[in-house]
């Protein structure tokens, strides 16, 4: 199955946006997923797919934002944190702020920070570096190359880097997390913004109208 993300329309992030969809990434489901995970299944660079991934899943950044990560940010003295603090010339707001990392992220950054180092040293300069320059970051456009192929790998359609925002935003309202939260996490300068992320299934608005009593 081909993407329609393949043909899409870029931006200043590299990000690219799947036509036919008025320009919105679709969320993914539980079972994309999973179908996804197991596209790494066999690959030499499966820890590093997975930690962009999930981490991308449990924190909701931008994958410009993910894509200029160093290990100083994500683990200074060796052990993941549950907060990355991102700097203001990594943000698109040009403003800093702290982003919670979720457990099963930090689960899969610890694995591929274990992969590559020894008891003695622990891994240094970009989190996801350059295929080519490994002193330097992958990038925007790379991670988006990467994502984009492996949602082709598995069958998902109308999927992008942003999927894994949208995907976060959504897991998070049906939490029942408060919006001003979201907001923050997702470092929108206005809530209006955040709520476009949102999704509304039917059968959600039936069981939540199930309940009204009077």
């Amino acid at each position: 199955m081909i993407f329609s993300s393949l043909a899409g329309r870029g931006n200043r992030e590299g990000m690219v946006r799947p036509i036919g969809t008025g320009g919105k990434a679709e969320e993914l489901s539980r079972d994309q997923i999973r179908r996804l995970d197991r596209c790494l299944t066999g690959s030499r660079t499966a820890l590093r797919d997975r930690a962009l991934i999930y981490l991308g899943l449990g924190s909701g950044m931008r994958i410009g934002e993910l894509a200029r990560l160093r290990w100083e940010d994500v683990a200074p003295a060796g052990k993941v944190l549950s907060r990355i603090v991102l700097e203001k010339h990594s943000t698109k707001s040009g403003e800093s702020r702290t982003v919670a990392i979720s457990s099963q992220a930090r689960e899969h950054l610890s694995k591929y920070r274990q992969s590559l180092s020894s008891s003695s040293e622990r891994p240094s300069g970009p989190l996801f570096p350059h295929r080519v320059h490994p002193t330097r970051p992958m990038g925007s456009n790379g991670a988006c190359k990467l994502l984009t192929r492996l949602f082709t790998q598995a069958g998902i359609p109308n999927a992008s880097s942003h999927s894994l925002r949208r995907t976060h935003a959504n897991a998070l309202r049906r939490q029942g997390v408060d919006l001003k939260v979201i907001q923050e996490q997702l470092g929108h300068s206005s809530l209006s913004t955040t709520e476009r992320y949102f999704v509304v299934d039917p059968l959600e608005k039936q069981r939540a109208v199930d309940l009204v009593r009077f």
